[in-house]
């Protein structure tokens, strides 16, 4: 097993110190992982004032039994969260929604964002906690954006050979979905992932700085919420888990179970997954094979049941512009040097069915 440099752990944590000191916000939305509690604990040793908000769905709601069966369950922000609040004595405030408050937040970003990508579900956390936070005073938000993707945490991550060209090549096009979404409602987004230091440390790093294989005995739990549909990872006595060098950096600052908690996008850990089910239900036999025949790639009926939606609220895909190319399966407008397509959620975006795979990126 490969270790950690003891030197990159304390210049990652010099980085974001700097960065945190640096950028100072009135608000934080706080999903309970890795990224945005290490953020809460530099600002609340630092002195700093702020309002932590998390956002969860009612648990009333169901998940599907693919879900519900899990060892590491979805919509647990909340009970983490709550964890992070207590050892950090920070103000916290939970925020769980209805169905129809998720489903009007939804309607928010599909008609807002012009999209139908059911990534939106990992986007109504954070429209939710914004609109929450109108009781307080404050202008800045802060999310824990980029940790994952400039530090290991995404599954698809080790398939990047070369990982400091990758973080070279992806950097100039990191653009935050809460950046739009929270200019969209007034507030200014501040990222200290994204501050100069800190991506100096992740452009200096290795796949091996990232990525360690640990003892089931040690670390019980799956490193991501997504591994526990992967049989032969589970069953394993050793994982492989990521994020490696900012998890030991958290260990100094936070409890080690919260500098340890697998990787859970939000759609999962806030429950709005559930709401998929409830998507499916509105697209009969009918609409569905109309829909398969308008060339788009669905991932799933839920899928259909947004691009509906978009339609239903006077949206369209939006055409490729000066600087964009056509997404292969929407043929809605994608930057060039960007391979997810932010309308309908495909990826990659720019290569022909037949080579690329997966059509639709599940998250």
């Amino acid at each position: 097993m490969n270790d950690t440099s003891p030197a990159l752990v304390e210049a990652l944590d010099s980085a974001l110190r700097t960065a945190t000191e640096r950028v100072r916000p009135d608000f934080l939305l706080l999903s309970g992982g890795l990224d945005s509690s290490l953020l809460a604990a530099m600002w609340k040793r630092a002195g700093h004032r702020f309002q932590a908000v998390t956002v969860g769905l009612d648990p009333s709601i169901r998940c599907s039994r693919e879900h519900t069966s899990l060892p590491y369950p979805c919509n647990s922000d909340i009970a983490w969260a709550e964890k992070v609040a207590g050892a950090l004595d920070l103000d916290w405030t939970p925020e769980i929604l209805t169905e129809q408050e998720a489903l009007q937040s939804l309607d928010w970003l599909i008609l807002q964002q012009r999209s139908f990508d059911l990534g939106q579900l990992n986007n109504i956390p954070l429209i939710a906690g914004l609109k929450s936070t109108k009781a307080f005073d404050g202008t800045r938000f802060a999310t824990g954006d980029d940790g994952d993707g400039l530090f290991g945490g995404y599954r698809f991550l080790p398939n990047q050979g070369d990982w400091p060209t990758y973080v070279r090549e992806r950097v100039p096009h990191i653009d935050p979905p809460a950046r739009a979404i929270g200019m969209a409602v007034g507030w200014e987004p501040c990222f200290p992932y994204l501050e100069p230091e800190v991506l100096d440390i992740a452009r200096s790093c290795t796949w091996d700085d990232l990525s360690q294989v640990r003892s089931l005995t040690d670390y019980p739990l799956p490193p991501s919420f997504m591994d526990q549909f992967d049989p032969q990872a589970m069953q394993a006595t050793n994982r492989a888990w990521g994020k490696v060098l900012l998890r030991k950096v958290a260990e100094r600052w936070l409890p080690r179970e919260i500098a340890w908690r697998p990787k859970t996008d939000l759609q999962f850990g806030s429950g709005m997954c559930a709401l998929e089910s409830l998507l499916a239900l509105r697209v009969g036999a009918d609409v569905r094979l109309s829909l398969n025949a308008s060339g788009i790639h669905w991932f799933n009926d839920a899928h259909r049941a947004l691009y509906l939606r978009l339609l239903a609220l006077g949206g369209t895909v939006p055409e490729p512009m000066s600087g964009e190319y056509a997404c292969r399966s929407c043929g809605g407008g994608i930057p060039v040097g960007k391979r997810h397509c932010a309308t309908c959620g495909c990826w990659p975006a720019d290569e022909s069915p037949e080579t690329a795979g997966s059509p639709v990126n599940p998250l």
